[in-house]
């Protein structure tokens, strides 16, 4: 039987006014080296998932902050975990792993039962030209959309779950990373290169999404969300902490042009290279310790720096209409 790890749950009394928004902290006592990155929630109880790069695993957390192994170190040859969704008909979890193993860039697209672990599909790429798959989307279509970060490509997954192929490589989506939906299928990237960039994944047509307050912030987004027509993005490019944000963007009726900004958290005392986030119930869940900075520092390596490191920790944000 997997072990169930106990944590807390903390709310907060008062808040800075760079926080308004926030009503919870959800803490764990995982590993200090977990070095987390991608986060969902599933629909139906509210369980939080949570991939490690380090230890090459997926946590289970619960809202009080109890944790378990669903996947345990690199089960199912799980690499470097990043991204993750749930398929909540199908009750999966999609979660994405990569590595180099030798002259190899072994990228992968796996969907684990989120009641047993097991691996319900894998998909595999192996290059000697360097891949990412980073963050992905199940589109209302039935396909499945990933970012290549390193590719400047976006792969897709056909509805049936027979094949993996690119669906376009360009110029406008060099260092894409977040990726998130509408309901009604509209797509946006973020992108290192150009910002935020929406696709039409049947045309595969691609534009800049203009209207942002702040290039250098806009460049440099990381997970993204849609949340009554908002992307909200975790923005982490900073040199430090203190810089770093939750920005919300409202869009106009078409869905192509950013007419407001919003930031919802910035310089929160328990960022620590915050990654990516997940909706529930109008709430915004954001992995706010991936400690990505001090690994990547570190030779992309959490030994030797656990002093410096911290348990896998999720703010909670209200979300609220313009």
């Amino acid at each position: 039987m997997k072990k169930i790890l106990s944590g807390v749950i903390a709310l907060l009394a008062s808040l800075p006014l760079t926080a308004q928004h926030q009503s919870a902290i959800i803490k764990t006592n995982s590993e200090r080296e977990v070095i987390p990155e991608g986060i969902a929630i599933n629909p139906t109880d509210g369980k939080i998932y949570v991939s490690s790069i380090a230890l090459h695993k997926i946590l289970e957390i619960e809202k009080n902050g109890k944790h378990k192994e669903l996947i345990k170190e690199r089960q199912h040859g799980f690499l470097e975990g990043l991204g993750l969704k749930v398929d909540a008909k199908k009750q999966l979890v999609w979660a994405l792993s990569n590595e180099k193993q030798g002259t190899d860039y072994v990228s992968m697209v796996h969907a684990f039962d989120i009641r047993t672990g097991a691996e319900k599909h894998k998909f595999v790429i192996t290059d000697t030209t360097q891949h990412l798959f980073n963050d992905l989307i199940l589109h209302p279509n039935g396909s499945i959309y990933i970012t290549d970060t390193y590719g400047a490509s976006i792969y897709v997954i056909d509805a049936a779950r027979k094949d993996l192929k690119v669906l376009i490589t360009d110029s406008l989506i060099t260092y894409p990373n977040g990726i998130t939906n509408t309901p009604a299928g509209k797509v946006y990237i973020a992108t290192y290169s150009n910002g935020p960039v929406q696709l039409d994944v049947n045309t595969k047509g691609l534009k800049q999404l203009k209207g942002y307050s702040d290039s250098a912030r806009a460049y440099n987004l990381d997970g993204l969300v849609y949340w009554n027509n908002s992307i909200i993005a975790v923005h982490n490019g900073e040199k430090t902490d203190k810089d770093n944000s939750i920005q919300q963007y409202w869009l106009n009726e078409a869905g192509d042009k950013i007419i407001k900004e919003t930031q919802l958290d910035k310089g929160n005392e328990f960022f620590h290279s915050p990654t990516t986030a997940a909706l529930y119930e109008d709430k915004l869940y954001v992995l706010s310790n991936s400690h990505l900075r001090d690994y990547n520092n570190n030779n992309e390596s959490a030994k030797g720096i656990s002093d410096k490191l911290s348990p896998v920790l999720v703010l909670v944000y209200d979300l609220k209409n313009k």
